[in-house]
């Protein structure tokens, strides 16, 4: 019996070592796992933009997807209306972007179903005037939540609800390509602008939903100087599932060059 006791001793003392601590991700690790994982997110947002002319605000309404890889966003795809009217699909990727619309129509070559665009602007993910898809700009914003409460459930998963305040300057201190409409660096009072958020952080340290609020001065460089109030509620969902987002055939998309009656034609493509 002797000889058989230290080998019923270590076989004991094997059974009740702890296995290794699992190590967590915080949301901002959270994010870069994503955007390095070739997969994808869906999204919904419904942004309100009241004017002072106005008695009612404009109300937008997006859904779609992006494809995420390389620690990016490498292509978008969703649908768009203003104010329930005339619906919109865009496509976007980091040199063009595509768009389908009842305005384009009448002006596309026979054959022809999308307009396209070469732009520099790639493809993002924004809540408001804030870049989510920057994990430097998540950073700062949870660096500065004044508040932390429980925050409900989305896309099935229970979330904690984080709130703060930001100016668009603090914000371009760690995403410098920061803009306000398609090309304008910010101005000394752009970057005063204030940005009210709130975000929704799952148990897999994920954003499910993002709320933010803003007063603008001008708008795309309008010289109009009556305050703006943009407000978006943006959801995201199906954190991780396939994406393989594709342009669309290039015999089925004009170019702004070919357009029948271009000068006439809607305003271009928004690339996002």
């Amino acid at each position: 019996m002797r000889l058989w006791a230290p080998a019923l001793t270590i076989v004991s003392l094997a059974l009740v070592v702890p296995p290794p601590a699992e190590t967590r991700l915080d949301p901002v690790a959270a994010l870069r796992v994503q955007l390095e994982s070739g997969d994808g997110v869906a999204f919904t947002s419904v942004t309100s933009t009241r004017v002072p002319e106005r008695d009612k605000p404009m109300i937008s309404r997006r859904s779609g997807v992006h494809e995420l890889a390389h620690g990016k966003v490498v292509a978008s795809d969703y649908r768009e209306d203003q104010d329930g009217t005339d619906p919109e699909r865009t496509m976007a990727f980091p040199d063009r972007s595509y768009e389908q619309s009842t305005g384009w129509r009448r002006y596309l070559p026979e054959g022809k179903n999308w307009v396209f665009e070469k732009t520099k602007d790639p493809p993002v993910l924004t809540c408001g005037l804030i870049r989510l898809s920057n994990p430097a700009t998540l950073k700062v914003m949870l660096a500065g939540a004044r508040t932390k409460r429980p925050g409900g459930v989305y896309d099935g998963t229970r979330t904690t609800l984080h709130e703060g305040v930001i100016t668009l300057g603090e914000v371009a201190q760690v995403d410098p390509g920061l803009r306000i409409g398609l090309d304008q660096r910010l101005t000394d009072a752009e970057a005063r602008i204030r940005v009210d958020w709130k975000l929704w952080i799952g148990r897999d340290q994920l954003v499910h939903r993002c709320h933010a609020s803003s007063w603008l001065l001008t708008f795309l460089g309008e010289d109009d100087f009556d305050p703006m109030h943009i407000v978006e509620d943006l959801r995201l969902s199906r954190w991780g599932h396939p994406a393989d987002l594709k342009p669309p055939p290039a015999d089925q998309a004009a170019s702004l060059d070919q357009l029948d009656s271009p000068e006439e034609a809607p305003v271009t493509p928004r690339p996002r």
